[in-house]
């Protein structure tokens, strides 16, 4: 978390929710970073705790790529000087594009330059656009910086987009969009043990969060454990060959043995293998587990 403390110096201040902080995002901390040595002012990023459709359209709400802690880290790594995560309120949802800048953001802020994306929208039911900004930054006294859609491969990046390509297990077209391949964290937690015994031990981890989660099946990862790097099969789902198999994110570490129950681990997805199957018996899944682990191996480690 960041330990800088504000205390009202003239600032470059970036609005959006910064879901992913993905390369679209970097370009525009990029930029904010080169008006602030321009002027010689600080840099910061002004967004909320929660998305805001939690309170406007619950139902709506997306499931996010990155948690608030993961966010924060990211845009301070990047070399921002502030990251103000602030609760996303009724109060604050009802104020009008004016009042958003009057009442809330300049009462916060010694804003200098306001720099967005081409489609941010504020105030009550997103009703301000960035046309919207330009005037009112006119009107009290800063400047406004639009940037245009960053693009790659001829797609617009955004956190919709990326949502999409890891909902639909498309996770080795990630890191072409988010730069970085798309990972999960959590405890690994004790589970059916039968991976144990029939000799194909996994690590089942359990999230603290609501992220969002590459379809049910199987695929090639990298876990994470204690600064070193080891190759995995991750399956996720609800194991259909089992009645009523709750939903579970379990991973079959290459070449380890070690008891890491209650341990972090995380997980990073680099290919989908296949989708989840319903087999007839425990002796055929067991059987298409030990493929799948050699195909990974011959494809991808050896």
């Amino acid at each position: 978390m960041t330990t800088n403390t504000y205390h009202g110096e003239e600032i470059v201040l970036a609005l959006g929710f910064f879901d992913g902080v993905h390369l679209g995002h970097q370009a525009l901390l990029e930029e904010i970073k080169k008006i602030g040595q321009r002027l010689g002012c600080k840099t910061g990023v002004m967004t909320f705790k929660e998305h805001p459709l939690e309170l406007i359209f619950p139902n709506y709400t997306p499931w996010l790529i990155t948690s608030n802690d993961q966010k924060e880290s990211m845009i301070e790594a990047l070399g921002i000087d502030y990251v103000f995560l602030n609760p996303f309120t009724e109060e604050l949802m009802k104020l009008t594009p004016e009042k958003f800048i009057t009442d809330y953001l300049l009462k916060r802020y010694k804003v200098k330059v306001v720099v967005v994306g081409f489609n941010y929208n504020f105030g009550y039911k997103g009703s301000g656009t960035t046309s919207d900004l330009k005037e009112l930054g006119k009107q009290y006294g800063f400047e406004v910086e639009i940037l245009p859609p960053f693009i790659i491969n001829t797609h617009s990046v955004s956190s919709t987009f990326i949502r999409e390509l890891i909902s639909c297990g498309q996770v080795d077209e990630v890191k072409t969009f988010l730069g970085r391949n798309y990972a999960l964290s959590g405890v690994v937690v004790q589970g059916k043990g039968l991976g144990h015994q029939y000799g194909i031990p996994t690590a089942n981890i359990k999230l603290d969060k609501k992220l969002i989660l590459p379809s049910t099946g199987v695929y090639y990862s990298h876990v994470h454990y204690r600064g070193k790097c080891f190759n995995g099969l991750t399956n996720l789902g609800f194991n259909p060959t089992f009645e009523k198999h709750p939903f579970s994110i379990e991973t079959y570490i290459y070449d380890f043995d070690e008891d890491i129950y209650d341990q972090e681990l995380t997980i990073e997805f680099l290919k989908k293998i296949r989708d989840e199957i319903k087999f007839d018996s425990i002796d055929d899944l067991i059987a298409q587990i030990r493929i799948d682990i050699e195909c990974i191996r011959k494809d991808f480690i050896e």
